[in-house]
């Protein structure tokens, strides 16, 4: 008889190609990892991955059984979605993804309030900036910002406006006097931070838009890395107000441009629409929408 175990290691083994990262995802060690796979070789009388010492990959029948296997981990996820319908509290496992800065400073004591409430439910988090394939990846709800939706084919709900802010720190800007018109920033190093971004700053006043490209030396894919940044003096950053709202508060940052706004973003929480998808996330998307809401907790105080 085929062990349905093997089948899940294989199918993560596959989606990870490393036997270590598949392993370590689905909490045993590599030794047993490999023996799954290898049994579940013997047992098909195939072989089903190609390996090296360097990557790993499907054979032509590892590459057919893949997908099966990936039919059957969704459909027995859909299962348990079923059967969690039948609970009298919410419980089981949310697998969620969010960026790293928002991550750390707001989703992760959103969650720990959550669990608070529901503590049957665990929830996994991985924080990176890279926006996961909800298919192959094994997220259930991905928390990022966006103009829009990345993708027409996930629900995706508004939780919060996401605002923006040019600032810099008094040290910086008594050496550099603060830039009365966007143009001025040619003459300031710029903080720039380069995930979602064209290159560019757009600033919208009474008289139009004024688009400017800004030029400095340091460049970061994390909001924390920019707002570090500026708190050492280096320059002016353009940041979001759930990163600098402390700092802006605090008046360790000043606003830059003030009279000047930056284009609004949304944060989304996304998920792969599923008539079977389980309470107790259904739960928990509700819940971010109202911890945050459209008067999020970190732009109060601050200055229009």
């Amino acid at each position: 008889m085929l062990d349905l175990n093997e089948f899940l290691t294989f199918s993560v083994i596959a989606e990870e190609k490393s036997f270590s990262r598949a392993a370590e995802k689905l909490g045993m060690s590599k030794a047993l990892a490999s023996k799954h796979v290898a049994d579940l070789e013997h047992s098909l009388g195939v072989k089903l991955l190609h390996r090296t010492t360097r990557k790993i990959g499907l054979t032509t029948a590892g590459a057919l059984f893949y997908e099966r296997c990936r039919q059957l981990v969704a459909h027995a996820e859909d299962a348990r979605h079923e059967i969690e319908k039948y609970r009298s509290t919410p419980g089981g496992l949310i697998r969620v993804s969010s960026a790293m800065a928002f991550g750390r400073r707001h989703l992760v004591p959103a969650i720990t309030r959550f669990l608070e409430r529901y503590p049957e439910v665990s929830i996994d988090l991985d924080l990176s900036q890279q926006f996961p394939d909800l298919v192959t990846a094994g997220a259930d709800v991905v928390i990022r910002q966006a103009d829009e939706p990345l993708l027409v084919s996930l629900v995706a709900r508004r939780l919060a406006p996401v605002r923006w802010t040019a600032c810099a720190s008094p040290a910086y800007l008594a050496r550099h006097p603060a830039p009365r018109v966007p143009a001025e920033l040619a003459g300031h190093n710029c903080l720039v931070y380069f995930v979602n971004s064209k290159g560019e700053w757009s600033f919208t006043s009474e008289d139009g838009v004024h688009t400017v490209r800004p030029k400095g030396n340091f460049k970061a894919n994390s909001a924390d890395a920019v707002l570090h940044a500026a708190l050492g003096n280096l320059g002016i950053g353009v940041v979001p107000t759930f990163a600098a709202g402390d700092a802006l508060r605090s008046g360790q940052l000043v606003r830059v441009l003030p009279q000047y706004r930056l284009p609004e973003r949304a944060l989304y929480a996304a998920y792969l629409p599923n008539p079977t998808m389980a309470h107790s996330t259904r739960l928990f998307v509700t819940f971010l929408g109202d911890y945050f809401g459209a008067d999020p907790y970190w732009d109060r105080d601050l200055a229009a």
